[in-house]
């Protein structure tokens, strides 16, 4: 008779059977703790950890729940002891209707990304089969007891949570949300084409002062006092009355004249400056991350905040007559549960009561709340609410909790010179190197560091004062900075910007590094400004390609600067430092490149930034303007010809300095999404 021999001892087995249901329960709360501490706080932080992190439970909790649901449904067929159940596996079977509550996901995150949305018909489909299994299992485990009823409760709040969470990832899908932003009605396009007429018959600025009017009764002339309350309650009310405009941009409709008009009254207006211009789309684009990844559609609403309510009040019912039921039944009448499972039991219910009162803080913290607290009158409300926020920590989290406020930067000069990552023979077999020198070759800088708001904002109002409203979006972004190079008369330079997108990024990109080495003792704050421009730009067509215009990115950046790295050593017959190769590259002779390998795309960008650094030179005193315009031309060209889903995205990782500027951009009317829509009646009463 041959013994059996199994890999694993008989204890072990013995062990991972007991704890196997409940180790499934356990990590399912644990991942709904990371979902509500990290799933809202991704839109500020922009590092990869937070992604990792967020994206990892994200994709389990789903699949853990509904794996411990399922075991839970093939246990319990199994647990009958002379026709009856159980005690233990009663317990254990209250756990299903929890697994529900964990389905129905946390209000910090209902989609990772945009696609998560579309697939809201797969969580239909998911409601239906959880909750029959969570029903075949009541049925199964109803003996008529106290805890069979509180199964009950705790179904009906798991499947109104569950069913929640479908709805608000049905409301984000693309074209749900596209078809619910109403279009310009009849009557609006009727007062658009009036105004226009009374404008040609001398009228001037009539739209303006119409839509002044409308906005100002849409504050009120008496919340002055109301607004001083809490901080920075103008720029959240500004932004509250944009939001259809902003949306209608996410959703990629067109836009009216009136919409535009409104938008140009309230930004090009002297109390308006760049720090409030920007906290204002700082604002919008918090509200547009709010409906695309998170309940807000649902919690701003009576029923979300009852539903919420409701739900922390019967979870705590359950939560006291579970606890008063073991406590005070007498020892020979005790349900005799398992005291791990009975603890684990509270533990799924007071995380389930925690998790929905953090969500009712935030609640009362959040801008939707201040809105309708100054709309309300609620003064008092509102002195205490900021006051709270004044507090410490809350306070530094203030002024940072809506986007990252930082760019990311990549340096041509230093991805050439770092040291290759250790163990890359291993990397390259497991595909992750090319991603991994990415990071490593990335550095993140604070946005104000380089006064890029002010850059961009200044030449917004800039150029709408000089053209009013005949400029053009193609004649301000549409050239890659071929309108700066034509305002300084360089003519001799406009190849380098009718080069490929990327190519031209990349030339500018060395050129810049090559003039800032040059001129290195003087004009530093231009050299600070014109350095983040061109390594963010340089950033983005490495790490996020797509978001330039179609067709743009066909350099592999890991082929640029290993070519320039070996040219580099070729020429110096050495391993080379970041100075030795700007002293090199600035040194470089016509005779010395005409022997570069034009057929090498690396050496071709070489090639071309030294002849552009040599040319901006003939004239020292325009250099920097130049550089500095160009590339703030060239950001606005690829912020305007972004798709708005790779907008709509940035959102979830800390935000992109481009995404503002796009956002900027509209509310100065300076982008392709505004059209004028003729009425037929008008053109008729034109005609007469």
């Amino acid at each position: 008779m041959m013994m059996e021999v199994y890999m694993i001892p008989q204890s072990w087995r013995e062990l991972w059977q007991e704890w196997e249901l409940r180790g499934m329960i356990l990590l399912s709360v644990t991942i709904q703790i990371v979902l509500v501490i990290l799933g809202n706080r991704r839109k500020y932080i922009a590092g990869i950890w937070i992604r990792f992190v967020v994206w990892s439970t994200y994709l389990l909790g789903d699949s853990i729940a509904a794996m411990a649901a399922g075991m839970l449904s093939n246990n319990i067929g199994e647990t009958y002891k002379d026709g009856l159940l159980d005690a233990k596996y009663e317990l254990t079977a209250f756990w299903a209707p929890l697994m529900l509550l964990h389905l129905g996901g946390t209000d910090a995150i209902t989609a990772y990304s945009l696609e998560d949305n579309e697939l809201w018909k797969r969580h239909l489909f998911g409601v239906a089969t959880q909750a029959m299994a969570t029903f075949y299992i009541l049925f199964m485990a109803w003996t008529g007891s106290r805890m069979s009823y509180l199964f009950i409760v705790m179904f009906s709040v798991g499947l109104v949570k569950y069913c929640e969470r479908v709805w608000v990832l049905y409301s984000a899908s693309e074209n749900t949300f596209r078809d619910s932003i109403p279009d310009i009605t009849t009557n609006e396009i009727k007062i658009m084409e009036e105004c226009k007429l009374k404008e040609l018959e001398g009228y001037h600025k009539v739209l303006e002062v119409q839509v002044l009017e409308v906005h100002e009764r849409d504050f009120s002339t008496d919340t002055s006092s109301i607004i001083s309350s809490a901080p920075h309650a103008k720029e959240l009310l500004i932004a509250c009355s944009l939001l259809e405009m902003v949306k209608r941009l996410f959703a990629d409709l067109i836009l009216g004249l009136q919409e535009r008009d409104v938008s140009r009254a309230i930004f090009d207006n002297n109390d308006m400056n760049k720090e409030k211009a920007f906290e204002v789309i700082e604002i919008e684009l918090k509200l547009i991350f709010d409906l695309l990844y998170t309940k807000a559609k649902a919690v701003y609403t009576f029923w979300g905040i009852a539903r919420r309510i409701i739900g922390i009040l019967l979870t705590l019912i359950v939560f006291v007559v579970i606890l008063l039921d073991e406590m005070v039944i007498p020892k020979k009448k005790h349900h005799n549960y398992s005291k791990i499972d009975f603890t684990i039991t509270l533990v799924l219910l007071a995380v389930a009561v925690l998790v929905d009162l953090w969500a009712i803080v935030e609640l009362l913290f959040a801008d939707q709340t201040i809105l309708w607290l100054i709309k309300n009158k609620k003064t008092t409300l509102l002195r205490a609410i900021n006051s709270i926020l004044q507090l410490g920590w809350l306070k530094r989290q203030s002024k940072t909790y809506r986007w990252s406020n930082s760019i990311g930067q990549i340096s041509l000069l230093r991805s050439a010179l770092q040291k290759p990552l250790p163990c890359l023979p291993i990397l390259k077999l497991l595909c992750v190197d090319e991603i991994l020198e990415i990071y490593q070759n990335e550095t993140r800088e604070g946005i104000l560091e380089a006064n890029l708001k002010g850059l961009i904002f200044v030449e917004c109002r800039h150029w709408l004062k000089l053209r009013g409203n005949e400029i053009t979006p193609e004649e301000f972004h549409g050239l890659r900075g071929g309108r700066t190079l034509k305002n300084f008369g360089r003519n001799d330079i406009d190849w380098s910007v009718k080069l490929e997108m990327d190519l031209s990024i990349l030339v500018w990109h060395l050129a810049t590094d090559i003039c800032c080495h040059e001129d290195r003792h003087t004009r530093p704050e231009y050299h600070k400004m014109c350095t983040s421009l061109s390594r963010y730009m340089l950033y983005l067509l490495v790490k996020h390609p797509y978001m330039l215009p179609i067709g743009s990115a066909h350099i592999k950046f890991r082929d640029i600067y290993l070519g320039l790295r070996e040219f580099m050593e070729e020429q110096l017959s050495k391993p080379v430092k970041q100075e030795e190769a700007l002293d090199m590259l600035k040194n470089m002779t016509a005779k010395d490149l005409l022997t570069v390998n034009d057929g090498d795309k690396s050496t071709l960008v070489i090639f071309y930034a030294c002849k552009l650094k040599s040319a901006l030179n003939t004239k020292e005193n325009e250099t920097w303007e130049i550089i500095k315009k160009v590339w703030l031309e060239m950001m606005c060209h690829v912020a305007s010809y972004c798709s708005r889903k790779y907008h709509a995205q940035q959102l979830r990782r800390g935000g992109e300095f481009v995404t503002h500027v796009w956002l900027l951009m509209a509310h100065f009317g300076l982008t392709d999404q505004f059209q004028t829509r003729r009425n037929p009646t008008i053109g008729e009463v034109v005609l007469w």
